[in-house]
């Protein structure tokens, strides 16, 4: 597919790094220079220097052939504007990031289609869906999903006490029954690997598992967690994501605080969020923190406009007691930094548009790659092709040469996921969550792929 890219940010270089490695023709047009040359260096894609408002610019990366147009600038204006060049040309498919609620809100009254957009992402929104839908799963290591969350992937440690330490994993998938769940890694005394049906649970394993939505509530019964909720959230920040995030948690929180260091920000979002407590003051500072009792909250999330406030105010909230916190980070490269000294789960808005594009694109080879946080292991959606290897029996047949290295975690067909046995058969145009490491991609790419 020959597809344009305007806007060369982190969202945009990492779409044309997904693209070109999903086999699409990508260019891109950028209006920074050295963005610009940093880029020729790095990828092998037509770069066009311009702005990607300029008709001229649109032209020259090739948009009266594109079937497909991403407008991933900053400014929402820029990106409405560069889909309708792109409908004027004639370019089907036409995603653009827009970030104003007049635009995007619930209720815009804009008509989007109208403007040229086909399709448009919302990063601020796209965040919060992936904090409530971390929060919702007690004690996660990590947790993100597929399809709009049909599928979970969730990281636990196993610890004393869990109905399941103890117990083999064949042995916990028989009791599952019908609501079927998947440990597709294991760490274990600091060695990553995939796991075998007699491995036994024991206490310090870090499990990953993938989970049907559906079999979430058995999966807590398992792990002890049923009863466990969340109580109390205290969000702090002075933007959108920050009102939010207060309003998703307000629907099935008892108590939502929110610290707003802006003050007519603060005014408005009392006005607009129902519900929820609302406080002006800086979350960096302990007499603040401990004004709203953060240490009696189940999570704390630093969700401003800033990311060295939002990690600084995770930090401490969790140095004061709060057991789960978060920080929104607007510099994805430094994301692993601000894990290491102790903020639990980093939300970059970039990546994860960028990861909600890409499975939005979904056809072509490998449509989402995410690796598993700190473990040698990632997992990667693919789409089975006709005449592939990967079609050609059961899969306890035709995974034989990756036993032990990948595995089949999940399997959607027409729609419909499920957690595959030995016996299942992948058809062609199946998506499959597969759980591999990076240096087999390429071999697992080509037993999906046409013979």
């Amino acid at each position: 597919m020959n597809i344009v890219v305007v806007g060369a940010g982190t969202v945009g270089f990492d779409l044309a790094v997904n693209l070109r490695r999903a086999r699409h023709d990508v260019s891109l047009v950028e209006i920074d220079p050295q963005r610009c040359a940093s880029i020729r260096e790095k990828l092998d894609i037509l770069v066009v220097e311009g702005p990607g408002s300029s008709p001229n610019a649109l032209e020259e990366a090739g948009i009266q052939d594109a079937q497909m147009v991403l407008a991933v600038t900053s400014v929402d204006e820029v990106n409405i504007l560069v889909c309708g060049l792109a409908a004027q040309s004639g370019v089907v498919r036409r995603i653009a990031r827009i970030r104003n609620p007049e635009f995007a809100g619930r209720r815009s009254r804009v008509d989007m289609a109208k403007l040229g957009i086909t399709r448009f992402i919302d990063p601020e929104r796209i965040s919060v869906r992936i904090i409530d839908q971390i929060v919702r799963i007690p004690d996660a290591v990590e947790a993100f999903g597929f399809h709009e969350g049909q599928i979970l992937i969730v990281r636990h440690m196993m610890k004393d006490g869990m109905p399941i330490v103890g117990s083999s994993l064949a042995e916990i998938i028989e009791r599952a029954g019908p609501h079927r769940l998947l440990a597709v890694a294991l760490r274990r005394t600091g060695a990553d690997r995939i796991p075998a049906g007699n491995d036994v649970l024991q206490v310090g394993d870090d499990v990953t598992t993938v989970i049907p939505r559906g079999s979430l509530p058995t999966y807590f019964e398992f792990l002890g967690l049923s009863g466990k909720e969340v109580r109390k959230a205290v969000v702090a920040g002075d933007g959108l994501t920050a009102m939010l995030l207060c309003e998703t948690l307000k629907e099935w929180v008892a108590d939502v605080v929110l610290i707003d260091p802006d003050a007519e920000h603060g005014k408005l979002a009392a006005e607009r969020l129902n519900g929820v407590e609302v406080l002006h003051g800086d979350p960096t500072e302990e007499d603040m923190l401990r004004e709203v009792n953060a240490a009696g909250a189940d999570v704390f999330m630093g969700a401003g406009r800033s990311t060295t406030p939002n990690v600084m105010s995770a930090l401490l909230a969790r140095a004061q007691g709060t057991p789960c916190v978060f920080a929104v980070s607007y510099e994805p490269e430094h994301d692993h930094l601000y894990r290491e000294i102790g903020v639990q789960h980093v939300v970059s808005p970039r990546r994860a548009m960028s990861q909600e594009i890409m499975d939005l694109i979904h056809r072509g080879h490998i449509s989402m790659e995410i690796p598993l946080r700190d473990m040698e292991f990632e997992a990667i959606e693919i789409i089975a092709e006709e005449r592939s290897k990967i079609t050609k029996g059961p899969l306890h047949k035709v995974w034989r040469p990756f036993h032990g290295k990948a595995i089949v975690g999940a399997v959607i067909h027409n729609g419909a996921a499920c957690i595959p046995s030995g016996e299942t058969v992948v058809a062609a145009d199946d998506d499959v969550i597969v759980v591999t490491t990076p240096k087999l991609v390429g071999k697992i790419e080509a037993h999906f792929g046409k013979r």
